[in-house]
């Protein structure tokens, strides 16, 4: 499907109904773009990480010119390296994102095949029918931009993830002058950050808020050793531990490999300021560290949401080689649950509770994190900026959607719609109106493999995860019967102590039955016995195993 010459579409296929994944197409007379490619988490079944469905940009690929990245927070670029070999698409970026792609990218042999194009903010990219403009936004990552694509038939502000700081440590302020032209202007529609619509009545507040309060909170613990958990791309926070451990005489050690990461993409742009320099200067190995004196240490590391193979996960199950964490450890957690987190950060943090570990959070030194999304006072801000006719939330799960509808009607902004995930969206001089529908799910990543969530391999994973499974073996003779007795293997289902003998006896019965019936053909063989089986289990043990049937002949 391609869009016609007087239209202006709008295509999400990720980033609502759920935190992640955020990826949008935006379509006129023939052309698309793309604006971000992230993953969402998931933790279950094996299963780590999602990434947008693209089997509709694959469809239209010689039509999509190019993808455009907000951010470099892995909810807008983490799907880059799982899917660009199969768009091929040139990728337009600001300095520091392009400096984090350029560290993820290079651990691929493809990845100097990867057409980085770094825009600069005062030099809109000009396509064929598009013309996008990279707008100053500040946020929790250095180089959040809003992009403001003009189209003959159209024109939208994709805000990605923004906040409104008025003293940044690190980083931009949200280009205010620019908005307002913007909004004289005209804008006929708003994609508008959703995440703190629930949280938030009034600014979050600035990292300088932060930078205070853990400089408090660390001069509370002077015998202790303390390590700080936040999210490795929050280079201004990264900042903030680096010029408060010097402050308290303490060394830094960081810990985790996406931490170094980011200080290695810091440390290629004009944004490696003085303290950043000093904080790196200070920094110690995991060896030197643990030999140190408590009081004369601080770690920094992955982790404040709990992810399994975390830097902080680690150091609670005990898997770190070099550091043990134990009485003489305080973490504090400089960082917001994100929702869906809860029981992940829970877990974790009981397990550091039962080695002795002090921990603190938010929910008693609330200023020792503050968001980097709009608070409802940032969000009356940008609807004042910008002026929109209309306004679609993005980023964020239904509930928050539905309330920042209802927020923005609220403040004047009377066309609001709330789409899903495959909706194709028509804006036309400020209406908003569904006018199809593509089907589009979440891939997987399986080890190495990406796999549609809702694939036979995922309800099979779910169904034995459940229920367990039972696999029949058995070897028929040149006349199909039996030559002796199916051999089962049970497993994720608690059959008593000898019991087990009977339950071989009754599935040998059920066995004998159906391959007397269904003499010669194995696949409707395999299908009664796996029915059969299914009833017998359900029957005597209220489980639905997954049945696998093995023939053999001989």
């Amino acid at each position: 499907m391609l869009p016609k010459k007087d239209e202006l579409l709008i295509l999400p296929l990720g980033g609502l109904e759920q935190i992640g994944a955020n990826c949008t197409m935006i379509g006129t007379n023939k052309e698309w773009i793309i604006v971000d490619l992230g993953i969402a988490f998931y933790d279950s079944l094996g299963i780590e990480v999602l990434t947008p469905d693209i089997s509709f940009p694959l469809s239209v690929l010689d039509n999509i010119s190019g993808l455009f990245i907000t951010h470099a927070h892995e909810d807008h670029i983490g799907a880059i390296q799982h899917l660009w070999p199969q768009l091929k698409c040139p990728i337009y970026v600001t300095e520091f994102p392009a400096a984090v792609l350029r560290q993820k990218l290079k651990e691929y042999p493809w990845g100097d095949q990867v057409p980085l194009k770094t825009v600069s903010i005062k030099n809109p990219v000009k396509l064929k029918n598009f013309t996008i403009e990279y707008v100053s936004l500040s946020h929790s990552i250095l180089g959040a931009c809003g992009l403001y694509i003009k189209t003959n038939a159209g024109t939208v502000f994709h805000t990605g993830d923004w906040k409104v700081d008025e003293s940044p440590l690190l980083g931009d302020k949200s280009d205010e002058k620019r908005l307002e032209e913007i909004g004289r202007e005209g804008v006929d529609c708003l994609l508008c950050d959703s995440t703190n619509i629930l949280d938030y009545d009034d600014n979050a507040g600035s990292e300088a808020d932060v930078r205070e309060a853990l400089t408090r909170i660390v001069s509370q613990y002077k015998s202790k050793r303390i390590t700080v958990t936040c999210f490795a791309s929050n280079i201004a926070r990264m900042e903030t531990v680096f010029h408060v451990a010097r402050k308290a005489g303490r060394k830094i050690s960081v810990v985790g490999k996406s931490m170094f990461k980011m200080i290695s993409a810091v440390s290629d742009t004009s944004y490696l300021s003085k303290d950043f320099k000093a904080g790196i200067a200070s920094i110690v190995t995991d060896e030197e560290a643990v030999s140190m004196p408590p009081s004369k240490v601080l770690f920094i590391c992955t982790g404040s949401q709990g992810e399994a193979r975390s830097a902080l996960f680690r150091l609670a199950r005990g898997e770190n080689r070099v550091i043990k964490l134990g009485k003489q450890d305080v973490v504090l957690f400089s960082s917001k649950v994100i929702p869906g987190n809860e029981l992940y950060i829970r877990d974790m943090q009981n397990l550091l509770t039962r080695n002795g570990v002090e921990i603190v959070t938010t929910a008693t030194e609330d200023d020792m994190h503050v968001s980097g999304h709009p608070s409802k006072g940032d969000l009356s801000m940008m609807y004042n900026w910008l002026n929109p006719k209309s306004m679609m939330p993005v980023h964020g799960d239904s509930v928050m959607l539905y309330a920042h509808q209802k927020f923005a009607r609220e403040n004047g902004i009377s066309e609001t719609l709330v789409a899903e995930s495959g909706d194709i969206i028509s804006v036309a001089g400020g209406h908003l109106q569904k006018v199809g529908k593509i089907d589009v799910t979440f891939n997987a990543l399986d080890g190495r493999s990406l796999i549609p969530i809702t694939s036979k391999i995922i309800t099979d994973r779910t169904i034995m995860s459940q229920n367990g499974s039972i696999s029949v073996s058995f070897v028929l003779s040149a006349d199909d019967r039996l030559i002796n007795a199916p051999d089962v293997a049970i497993s994720g289902v608690h059959i008593e102590k000898g019991q087990f003998q009977k339950l071989n006896t009754m599935i040998f019965q059920l066995v004998n039955n159906e391959i007397s019936k269904y003499s010669g053909d194995f696949d409707r063989i395999k299908k009664e016995c796996t029915i059969a089986i299914k009833k017998l289990m359900t029957r005597h043990y209220e489980k639905k195993p997954m049945v696998f049937i093995h023939i053999h002949k001989v």
